[in-house]
């Protein structure tokens, strides 16, 4: 009898442990869900989910308050680049809608090799070839909306990974113009001083409004196709927002649902959540904190809307670390003993980023220093930290990842606000840890465990019906050939541009001009008019190779 007892448990504990490893990572099979939506909260390190947490427990007194994103909490993902363990935001976000871990500074391509530091194969055949992304899928082989929200520039680094290719993330107008030449039913974002005419005529003829610094024309729209656009630069923090000329990142995932949601086909839509990568970039607690709860709140609209409608799929993670927030630091002794009040009183009354209180302080005299640190931060300056701000008053860093690191005013205020807190941060640059997942399913198929970024990837295309990202693999051929490819035995020539090239294409007779970044193409016949020739999606002009990457299709006007 103890025998079988003892065989009876050992077959238990192996079928328990069986079943674990079963449940872990991405389910083999999903049932695909009408909707998704994808939300990224930009340089978000797990210590930051404590933080927040308490944060706002301690600030609205509800100390059992969770955040939207506590009951969806599933797994952790390996965000990893092809070459490196730690990633910047392009390649990061690229990993996840392209399930092709990337190079630094690439939006949604192919990487090149790098010899002896690759740490996933590459295949070096497609080097620079754009990887569809399942936007583009969602769109292109659905019919699905489409929609892209952030509160950066609208071709930053994550929006551009989820609707444009390149192999060199600062390149706004390249991306940005074929982000406006996409037929995104949705765009909401930051950086009017990026558009141009051109932009704003493609998203004009996709059938779009176009709406600029015009926030009660964005409340009061009630269409199908909303580009929004906020502030010439990225938009405001949400501690300095103002209500009357922006909205805040909740407000604006909520209006992208109601938009997106009156397609019959369903819709994908990505949502990031921009600056809390700036504040960690800053080390500034205030910044990070406040922006990754208003991320927080979009989530829980994202959320309430998948749970009235019954088949929308959310999926929440982090694109990468940054900073490695830690709710104590070295300084936290005797922290077993101590309360809430003591890691947060400091900051309780602060109700200004640093980035705003740099440019508030260098529109003031010397003397009204302390007043203002008082009024706005609810903090009596030291004499040492007076000294301190005195010293770098013209002093500023352009480069928001660059705070940190060097001697400028707003690094001092920052040190300011940490000081008052226990909040720790091991620097202020990007961090390789694995980064949160979070996922709301309506059937509950949640990927568990670890996963990579491509296995995340993975799951996002079984949710939009695909049977797993290989199905990315073969759109991208389709959409992205090499026109040298396509256009054999035709004469190819590219000729500059002062904004992009022009590749013209001639073989008897008949001629096709290409501006890269465009979805139109003008094709003629001999001695015949142009007539317009849509593309599926933008056509790509690596400067790196020197190639145009286009839609197979083309080919046919050569037979």
């Amino acid at each position: 009898m103890r025998k079988i007892l003892f065989i009876s448990a050992v077959l238990l504990a192996a079928a328990a442990c069986s079943g674990n490893k079963a449940a872990t990572g991405v389910p083999e099979r999903v049932k695909p869900s009408k909707n998704v939506i994808l939300m990224v909260s930009d340089g978000t390190s797990i210590g930051l989910f404590s933080t927040a947490r308490w944060y706002k427990r301690y600030m609205t007194g509800d100390l059992e308050l969770p955040l939207a994103l506590d009951p969806l909490f599933c797994g952790l993902v390996q965000s990893r680049l092809s070459d490196a363990i730690i990633p910047d935001s392009a390649p990061a976000m690229s990993g996840f809608t392209t399930g092709v871990p990337q190079r630094q500074g690439n939006i949604s391509i192919y990487p090149e090799p790098h010899p002896g530091q690759d740490v996933v194969p590459v295949d070096a055949d497609r080097a620079l070839q754009p990887a569809a992304t399942v936007l583009e899928a969602a769109r292109v082989l659905k019919k699905k909306a489409t929609g892209v929200v952030s509160t950066v520039v609208f071709p930053h680094a994550t929006p551009a990974a989820t609707a444009a290719h390149g192999a060199r993330r600062n390149r706004y107008h390249d991306l940005g113009r074929q982000m406006a030449n996409q037929n995104l039913d949705v765009m909401f974002g930051g950086g009017n001083n990026i558009l141009d005419d051109d932009m704003r005529e493609a998203i004009r003829e996709s059938g779009a409004t176009l709406l600029e610094n015009d926030v009660e024309g964005f409340r009061a729209f009630d269409g199908d196709k909303l580009w929004a656009v906020f502030n010439e630069d990225y938009m405001e923090f949400e501690i300095d927002r103002d209500d009357s000329t922006e909205p805040s990142l909740s407000e604006m995932t909520a209006k992208a649902i109601d938009i997106l949601s009156k397609d019959p086909d369903g819709f994908f839509l990505m949502v990031e959540g921009s600056k809390v990568d700036y504040g960690a970039h800053s080390k500034d607690p205030v910044e990070a904190i406040t922006e990754f709860i208003e991320f927080d709140n979009a989530v829980r609209k994202a959320v309430e809307f998948a749970e009235k409608d019954g088949n929308t799929t959310v999926v929440v993670v982090a694109d990468h670390g940054n900073s490695g927030i830690t709710l104590g630091d070295a300084n936290y002794r005797h922290y077993s003993s101590k309360g809430v009040d003591s890691m947060f009183v400091g900051i309780k009354d602060c109700r200004i980023s640093s980035a705003k209180m740099t440019k508030t302080l260098q529109n003031c005299r010397e003397d009204e220093i302390p007043a203002i640190f008082r009024e706005k931060a609810g903090m009596d300056l030291k004499p040492a930290e007076l000294a301190a701000v005195k010293s770098c008053m013209t002093r500023t860093e352009g480069n928001y990842m660059e705070v940190s690191n060097s001697w400028n005013l707003q690094n001092v205020i920052c040190g300011i606000f940490t000081s008052r807190t226990h909040i720790g941060f091991t620097s202020g640059n990007h961090t390789g840890e694995d980064v949160y997942l979070a996922v709301y399913n309506p059937r509950g198929e949640r990927p568990s465990g670890i996963i990579t970024n491509t296995e995340l990837n993975d799951y996002i295309c079984k949710e939009l019906g695909f049977p797993s990202r290989q199905v990315l693999v073969e759109l991208s051929d389709k959409l992205y050939a090499s026109h040298l490819q396509v256009f054999d035995g035709c004469e190819l020539e590219v000729v500059p541009g002062d904004d992009y090239p022009t590749l013209f294409v001639r073989k008897d007779g008949r001629q096709l001009r290409i501006p890269a970044y465009h979805s139109e193409c003008y094709f003629s016949e001999t001695e015949g008019e142009e007539r317009i020739v849509h593309t599926l999606c933008p056509v790509v002009y690596m400067q790196e190779n020197g190639q145009f990457y286009l839609d197979t299709s083309l080919a046919e006007l050569f037979k």
